[in-house]
């Protein structure tokens, strides 16, 4: 349970980046290990400052440390962490080997990842499918179909348990899984807080279901975090992170799925948009959105106008159909032998 507690501290340490995460992390259990020296109390004590020093000088990179109070700090991760036991929540660290690869390789991977259900779900083949939350008739068809098809020839599907695309391409690979079309059938849920508290709250039982086939639901947020407005841009970077290939389903101007998109993009992966983004009742959407946009005016808006699938589409992201559409276009296929 320290060792859990411990991950849990350091991940709120919020004037620390993954990588002064993992240096102080490795501080502290070296001075556990030479000096018997219990690392949660370390942090509550005056010398956490000199440790802190140790890892801004590792890094170089000056640390504006802000406000800490490290008696709350330890107080809550000591109880979290008997929350986390209880649920079954696991943790790993950055250099863990079972620590997904692909996510390893972004610029500012998670320190940690605290899930619940089979975290080796992601050590094959993945895919992300991501779409907007007010999805219509033909995308949720394509989110669930698609997803359905990755899953049953062995890809995990990753994405971020949310209203709308997410939920369909969960339950297309659960479905997938029940229907006992494959053996090794997984998705994967990244959330926006901690796996303790599941949102949205109707999403409950399909977390179930992702869990009972095999799958994990998983969030680089401790437990008892809540699923703040502004975490979900960090949980789409997890999401991009995790594999080699994104699948757009359908996405207005400004949709929170392209900026998984422009993270994608960002880690040098595939990029694909379902053709269901240009169908008649998508586009309507669109259209609507857009006129919203107009209306509101000023820069943020017309950011957003200019951010839609079009305009992917015209830079090279291609266009599918179906997943053997998505398998004969994947020119990344040499990373999944």
């Amino acid at each position: 349970m320290e060792n859990i507690a411990l991950a849990i501290a350091l991940s709120s340490i919020d004037f620390l980046n993954s990588f002064e995460k993992t240096t102080l992390h490795a501080k502290l259990t070296a001075l556990e290990s030479a000096d018997l020296v219990n690392p949660l109390e370390f942090l509550k004590s005056s010398s956490f400052g000199q440790v802190a020093a140790l890892a801004e000088r590792d890094n170089n990179r000056p640390l504006r440390v802000r406000r800490w109070d490290s008696d709350e700090k330890v107080r809550l991760a000591k109880k979290s962490a008997l929350e986390a036991k209880a649920m079954g929540i696991s943790f790993l660290l950055r250099l863990d080997p079972l620590y997904p690869p692909l996510l390893a390789e972004i610029s500012d991977p998670p320190f940690a990842l605290f899930y619940r259900g089979d975290i080796s779900a992601l050590s094959g083949k993945t895919v992300a499918v991501v779409g907007t939350r007010r999805l219509c008739p033909e995308a949720r068809s394509a989110a669930h179909g698609f997803s359905y098809d990755a899953a049953a020839s062995g890809y995990c599907v990753v994405s971020g348990l949310a209203l709308g695309a997410d939920g369909a391409a969960h339950q297309g690979a659960c479905d997938a899984f029940f229907d006992k079309r494959a053996s090794c059938v997984k998705t994967a849920a990244v959330v926006a807080g901690g796996v303790d508290n599941v949102f949205p709250a109707c999403h409950k039982k399909l977390a179930g279901k992702i869990i009972q086939s095999g799958g994990v639901l998983l969030s680089e947020c401790p437990p008892g975090v809540q699923s703040e407005k502004w975490r979900f841009v960090s949980r789409n970077r997890i999401i991009a992170g995790l594999a080699p290939a994104t699948v757009v389903i359908q996405a207005p101007p400004g949709s929170g799925a392209l900026l998984t998109a422009d993270f994608a993009l960002g880690y040098n992966r595939e990029l694909f948009f379902h053709q269901a983004c240009f169908c008649k009742n998508a586009l309507v959407l669109s259209g609507m959105v857009h006129k919203n946009l107009e209306a509101q005016g000023g820069a943020a808006a017309a950011r957003k106008i200019e951010t839609r699938p079009e305009a992917y589409v015209a830079d090279g992201a291609r266009v599918i159909s179906s997943f053997e559409d998505f398998k004969r276009n994947f020119e990344g296929a040499e990373l999944f032998p």
